[in-house]
């Protein structure tokens, strides 16, 4: 019984995030891109470079469209990362290495093995640090920073979505 339910929560875990990326596009990858980043064609093979020192390898694209997506986000050693506020939710995955976090939102934490806890709660401006299996959920307009104080290279898989209320500004009552 525990089985199928570890497996199941896997199955969802996986289609959650890549539904939600492939919705939100590049916003938490670029750096402060809105979620709506023109491109021409197919991203090219093995990722390209967001940053100094990170990189991004679209895991499901669809040409002529932002979205849906589904990311790869590589660290190198050393590297920090600021992550600015984007109108989409991500869930954070971490596949390889770990990551240092420090959000200006509270967010919680899932970590590897774990899935059947409640989670650990985490206090906005509070550095937390997301290793290979962890993951988490981050909120609509969160910004902050990633540094990989490893000696490896950190990857983690990112997937997005931009609530429709969120992406259709508020309708202005008429006067």
């Amino acid at each position: 019984m525990e089985r199928v339910g570890m497996r199941a929560r896997r199955a969802v875990l996986a289609i959650v995030a890549a539904v939600l990326l492939a919705l939100g596009g590049l916003a938490w990858a670029g750096g402060g891109s809105s979620g709506t980043v023109a491109q021409e064609g197919s991203p090219p093979a093995g990722g390209f470079e967001i940053a100094p020192g990170v990189t991004a390898e679209a895991l499901a694209f669809v040409e002529g469209q932002e979205t849906p997506a589904l990311y790869r986000l590589t660290f190198a050693p050393g590297v920090s990362y600021t992550i600015a506020p984007a109108p989409e939710l991500s869930l954070v995955y971490g596949e390889a290495g770990a990551l240092a976090f420090t959000l200006d939102a509270p967010v919680t934490i899932t970590r590897a093995g774990a899935a059947a806890s409640p989670g650990e709660a985490v206090a906005a401006g509070t550095e937390f640090t997301l290793g290979a299996g962890d993951y988490t959920v981050f909120p609509l307009l969160v910004g902050g920073e990633a540094r990989n104080d490893g000696q490896e290279p950190a990857s983690f898989v990112v997937a997005s979505i931009i609530p429709p209320a969120a992406a259709t500004p508020a309708a202005t009552p008429a006067t």
